[in-house]
């Protein structure tokens, strides 16, 4: 006979955005259950940013040690161990696997039950020989890599992200499809480590972000070796002999023929929800996700979901404010607050990238009248003691009161940079408040104290100091 639960809350996914509502829930003294078909953490842990990260920093090390020499830092010739650098990655997953494992979930009140969770029905939910009638049901179940339909691509063993951290051996020529952020940090990562790399992609590169702030990046990897070619028809792929040929058609160069040893595909991603028996619940979903209203809930009103397996930017952070969001809202029958504005987008590149809140054309759109201040990062002393000026700061703030709408930034430590505009944009404060703010000397954070004071509107007017300032002083001037 199966055992049936009855829980307030039935979690199905164990990714960042499935734990952070499992864990809010267990908190507040709520019955919850997590299902989970491979193993808690999810696909952030096993083929997302916590494998990619462990990656980009080993490249970061490589890279330092190479550009030692404008330091007058020089050592042997570098090497790198691809056996050695699986481990690490391995190792690192490992540790952070420890957070979100099922023995300190289940520490943490939460019942985490293995397997694969599908509706037998609107109300119930079944695992194996468990069902689980729960009052509420949020589905985080994520998305997983999706293959393009490009000609010829089923023909060849392309590999997807996963495979792409799992390699023991070094490609000769790495061709990664796909110029999104993900995509560039990947590939930058692997030619830093010594592997020829050409990134291919029919739409433009790095299509969501500021063009100012792409620009700086897209410059940084060609000046590297790595070739870009963006906003280009792809013909087809073959298999070749040692490895594979992508053929191109460029307006003004005609065909060209791409050989590489290795292809790697990070174009897209399509909504987990296999296996899941949507239909039964009377759950609609697409291509695109799991169909929800402005209150994340699907078309079965008992059923929310959110992260990945919803439309919208695969951010660990954006899944995990929505967690938060429903589960305030299953609890405390107050509607979903969205917050996803106030999610900062990063790219781990170098130089960085991350953003937050309305960009220049969203900004333009929704207000009469805002202010705009570019500062290069040139203007840090810092910046200039690391020997990496590249990059600037991008402020948009409303002209009138001066409040913060939103940020972007490109250069070395963009994500973490962007923290105090996240907050900004979050509270809607003001550029006084933010010039307010004193950093240490020497950091690039003082970059985010000039620029706040420089386009606060006070400041600005008739020079740095207002008219009756200026009145003050010259008063005091004639007391002696």
């Amino acid at each position: 006979m199966a055992d049936e639960l009855t829980p307030d809350i039935c979690v199905i996914g164990g990714g960042p955005g499935g734990i952070a509502a499992a864990t809010a829930a267990a908190a507040s003294g709520t019955s919850v259950v997590l299902v989970e078909k491979d193993r808690t953490g999810g696909h952030n842990l096993t083929s997302g940013t916590v494998p990619a990260k462990a990656l980009v920093a080993a490249a970061s090390v490589y890279e330092s040690i190479r550009a030692g020499r404008a330091f007058g830092v020089t050592g042997a010739p570098l090497q790198v161990d691809f056996g050695r650098l699986r481990q690490h990655i391995e190792e690192a997953i490992a540790a952070v696997a420890r957070n979100t494992s099922a023995e300190r979930l289940t520490a943490q009140g939460v019942k985490v039950i293995a397997g694969s969770a599908r509706f037998a029905n609107p109300d119930l939910v079944a695992v194996d020989n468990t069902t689980i009638r729960a009052r509420r049901v949020i589905i985080a179940t994520g998305a997983i890599p999706a293959m393009p339909q490009i000609p010829g691509l089923d023909t060849v063993e392309a590999m997807t992200m996963v495979d792409g951290f799992a390699l023991n051996r070094r490609p000769t020529h790495l061709i990664v499809l796909g110029a999104n952020r993900y995509a560039l940090e990947f590939a930058q990562a692997y030619a830093r480590i010594g592997i020829d790399t050409t990134v291919i992609d029919e739409a433009p590169a790095l299509p969501d972000v500021d063009p100012e702030m792409a620009t700086v990046v897209l410059d940084r990897l060609r000046a590297e070796g790595i070739r870009v070619r963006a906003g280009i028809k792809i013909g087809e792929i073959a298999r070749r002999r040692g490895g594979v040929r992508v053929t191109l058609t460029d307006a003004a160069e005609g065909e060209i023929n791409v050989d590489g040893s290795h292809i790697l595909v990070a174009a897209g991603r399509w909504p987990d929800v296999e296996g899941l028996g949507l239909a039964a619940a009377g759950i609609e979903w697409s291509t695109g996700g799991i169909t929800v209203d402005r209150y994340l809930r699907t078309t079965n009103r008992r059923v929310y979901a959110i992260g990945d397996v919803i439309a919208g930017p695969p951010l660990a952070a954006r899944a995990e404010i929505q967690a938060a969001g429903v589960v305030r809202a299953i609890l405390y029958r107050v509607p979903v607050r969205d917050d996803t504005a106030n999610v900062p987008a990063v790219a781990y590149t170098d130089p960085g990238l991350a953003s937050v809140g309305l960009d220049e054309a969203a900004a333009r759109l929704h207000h009469r009248d805002i202010r705009i201040l570019r500062m290069p990062f040139a203007e840090s002393d810092r910046a200039q003691m690391e020997r990496e000026p590249a990059g600037m700061l991008k402020v948009i703030a409303t002209a009138g009161g001066g409040r913060v709408l939103g940020a972007a930034m490109v250069g070395r430590n963009a994500a973490e940079l962007i923290a105090p505009w996240s907050m900004a944009v979050a509270n809607r404060l003001s550029l006084a408040t933010m010039a307010a703010h004193v950093a240490p000397y020497p950091s690039r954070a003082a970059l985010n104290t000039r620029v706040a004071a420089a386009l606060n509107p006070a400041a600005a007017r008739a020079g740095l100091t207002p008219a009756w300032q200026r009145s003050i002083i010259t008063l005091f001037r004639k007391l002696g």
